[in-house]
């Protein structure tokens, strides 16, 4: 309980300010009581006592000498005190209880008028004041009596628990009312942080709500703004890509042609080599574009996976790859093209980077609450792959080796085409490397099930 209202007090703006408000509101009663007891105790004692003693002197002449019970009992009950009397074979209370003066020390006070010139003395009166925590008992000594006037503070009851109670009741509504009205000044914080949170993820057509005609209202407009800026230099930047990789091609294939007709040499293969560089290039520019574009564009299909890793395998020409899928796995849900680009690439790195062992494929189903999860591994025996650089290995153009070789090949596109292909089907990639024992580069995919029974096996 006392960790989840932790977590809430860092975690809300609305508490922090709450709680900043009480604190606020606590020491201001504090100041505040304090002053009132501070300016009350200076009162009480140059002026309100001065007045009380001179009172109970005119209710001791009241009450007669000797005192008289029976008027002492009429005083009392029309007046907030008891009174004592003691003398000669006389112990008279009118509530009928003895007289406690324990701790009780009476004192003799010359209480003075302020701005009196001849400064006369109030003690005449012969009124003695005695104070013991919440008691006060004023006693007038004669001869042969003593009169002691005790008077009533108010006690806790009935009446005052309820008060109690509806005061903690009312400061506790107080308190969510004050609440709900923060967290609805501060909604537009919660608005602006989801704004954010979407628009970092990507989700650049996500608009902030403007809630109201303030600074943050100004703020979430300025935030709007600048993601409708970012996505429209990005629209720029993505068309300008796609239509020079469009128009690329065009003379790409002229060039491929008039290679062809050139006599065979080393230098014609080389140069067959490198227009085929720039076609792969310009094609995963052109696939990376369109998987950016969001998740809309995957076509699934139910698909056996053992048959599309040996079509791969084939394609590649890797005919040393164990293909460890098994042919009793049942056919997933995917999109058949970007799964088979998928493997490609990551088979393409394998024989490339993996040593001189063939890759291993491998897929399994991992059963899960409400989806199963695919598992898609390929694995290598090779040199392996620096920790530094692992993070960093699905960033477009990330190369380890600064210098593209012709031997490694390559311009870091591959894994960030996995990336983008894993993320489409809503899932990741993870990569495991150990220096001098191989690489495993997997790949999660949330698969339902329910969504592979209804479309159509594509063998």
């Amino acid at each position: 309980m006392i960790k989840s209202v932790f977590g809430l007090w860092r975690r809300s703006l609305s508490a922090r300010l709450l709680l900043l408000f009480m604190l606020t509101c606590l020491l201001l009663v504090t100041l505040l009581i304090g002053s009132a007891r501070h300016g009350f105790h200076s009162q009480w004692q140059f002026t309100i006592k001065p007045h009380l003693v001179q009172y109970l002197a005119y209710l001791t002449d009241d009450i007669g000498s000797p005192p008289n019970q029976t008027r002492a009992t009429e005083l009392a009950s029309v007046l907030p005190i008891n009174i004592y009397i003691e003398g000669p074979d006389t112990h008279f209370s009118t509530n009928n209880t003895p007289l406690d003066l324990t701790n009780v020390r009476f004192e003799r006070r010359r209480y003075r008028h302020r701005g009196n010139k001849k400064r006369q003395a109030l003690s005449d009166t012969g009124i003695e004041i005695g104070e013991h925590g919440d008691r006060t008992v004023l006693r007038h000594r004669t001869d042969e009596y003593s009169v002691y006037f005790e008077l009533l503070h108010l006690r806790p009851g009935p009446h005052n628990d309820k008060a109690s109670l509806a005061a903690l009741i009312a400061l506790l509504a107080t308190l969510c009312l004050c609440y709900l009205i923060l967290r609805r000044m501060l909604r537009p914080v919660t608005d602006i942080s989801e704004g954010v949170k979407r628009m970092g993820a990507g989700d650049l057509s996500y608009r902030v709500p403007v809630r109201a005609n303030n600074d943050l209202g100004t703020l979430a407009g300025s935030i709007n703004t600048m993601a409708a800026d970012i996505e429209k230099m990005l629209d720029a930047k993505r068309q300008l890509l796609l239509g020079a990789s469009h128009e690329l091609r065009s003379p790409l294939t002229r060039a491929r042609i008039a290679t062809e007709m050139l006599p065979e040499s080393s230098n014609r293969h080389r140069l067959t080599e490198d227009l085929q560089e720039m076609e792969k290039l310009i094609a995963d520019l052109l696939e990376s574009e369109r998987m950016n574009q969001g998740h809309s564009v995957l076509k699934k299909t139910r698909t056996n996976l053992h048959q599309l890793v040996d079509e791969v395998v084939a394609d590649l020409g890797a005919t040393d790859a164990v293909n460890a899928v098994s042919p009793d796995l049942p056919a997933v849900a995917i999109d058949r093209t970007r799964m088979q680009l998928l493997l490609r690439n990551l088979i393409g790195n394998a024989m490339t980077h993996g040593g001189p062992a063939a890759p291993r494929i491998t897929a399994q189903l991992i059963p899960g609450s409400d989806k199963n999860t695919l598992e898609l591994s390929v694995a290598d025996t090779g040199s392996g792959i620096d920790p530094a650089h692992i993070e960093q290995l699905t960033e477009p153009f990330y190369r380890t080796d600064e210098s593209r070789t012709r031997s490694t090949g390559g311009f870091g596109l591959g894994l960030y085409l996995c990336k983008l292909i894993a993320e489409a089907h809503g899932g990741k990639i993870n990569i495991e490397s150990t220096r001098a024992r191989g690489t495993t580069v997997s790949v999660l995919i949330p698969v339902n099930s329910a969504t592979a029974d209804q479309e159509p096996v594509r063998k």
